[in-house]
């Protein structure tokens, strides 16, 4: 009986001694870093933070975001499961004016126990921004048609191209209308120079019955120059040269005028 009452406050000791072996929550450590130390460009520009926490083990953590520009600090918490890292992210959008600007972010720990990260320090500077203004140029004019039977055309398409060296910079297709005239327009953007106008056809759809013939346009092209006091070069007119004739007419069966 001396014996088992010695063993049973011997057990009590060895449970006292586990109890208060286990360690208390608390973060252990917490650092900072930023997407980029140094940004030159346009802005705004966002900064991208990001937080690494680690705990001993599970439990809830409570912090805040430091800032250089002294904004009212909010509160956040991350909860932990088990001991571990944990990250979190912080955004800081700059650049209202131009210039160089430097700042810094860090986080500070709030609870479990109090501790500070290390400060994340970024420069910025914010270069002009240049805007292009779109001026526009501007080409138009007609291709006439002559003859009796200048309302035969209504629908047939032109092409227009306004032309520079070997280069085409704009091309539009446009239809006559009954009157025989075919009215058309190009435009360019931040573009002047001379340039040359040229005129082709785009086929009938249905040549099977009634076959135009572009003999070409009078004169075969129109010089233009466009500059940014005169950008508009308007009625830049051509009279087309044009024939038809009916399949069933024979090969020989063309209707006057004819060129």
């Amino acid at each position: 009986m001396r014996n088992k009452w010695i063993w049973f406050p011997a057990l009590f000791l060895a449970v006292g001694a586990s109890v208060s072996a286990i360690e208390a929550f608390k973060v252990k450590r917490v650092s900072v870093s930023v997407s980029e130390s140094e940004y030159k460009g346009f802005c705004p520009h966002t900064f991208v933070f990001t937080g690494r926490i680690t705990t001993n083990r599970e439990g809830t953590v409570r912090y805040t975001w430091l800032r250089s520009s002294g904004i009212p600090r909010k509160t956040y918490t991350l909860v932990f499961e088990s001991a571990g890292t944990k990250t979190v992210t912080h955004e800081w959008e700059l650049g209202g004016a131009m210039g160089k600007h430097e700042g810094w972010a860090r986080i500070e720990i709030l609870a479990p126990n109090s501790l500070l990260s290390n400060q994340a320090d970024f420069e910025l500077e914010c270069l002009p921004q240049v805007r292009l203004e779109r001026k526009a140029y501007r080409v138009s004019g007609r291709v006439i048609a002559g003859g009796a039977h200048a309302d035969w055309l209504e629908g047939l398409q032109l092409k227009v191209k306004l032309v520079s060296g070997a280069r085409t910079l704009c091309t539009c297709t446009a239809a006559f209308n009954r009157d025989g005239i075919c009215p058309y327009s190009l435009v360019v953007f931040n573009a002047p120079g001379t340039y040359r106008v040229t005129v082709e056809p785009v086929h009938p759809t249905d040549p099977e019955k009634f076959h135009l013939c572009f003999n070409g346009v009078d004169p075969a092209f129109i010089t233009v120059r466009l500059i940014e006091t005169a950008p508009v070069a308007i009625n830049k007119n051509f009279n087309l040269n044009w024939s038809w004739r009916h399949l069933d007419m024979g090969q020989e069966a063309f209707d006057s005028p004819c060129w």
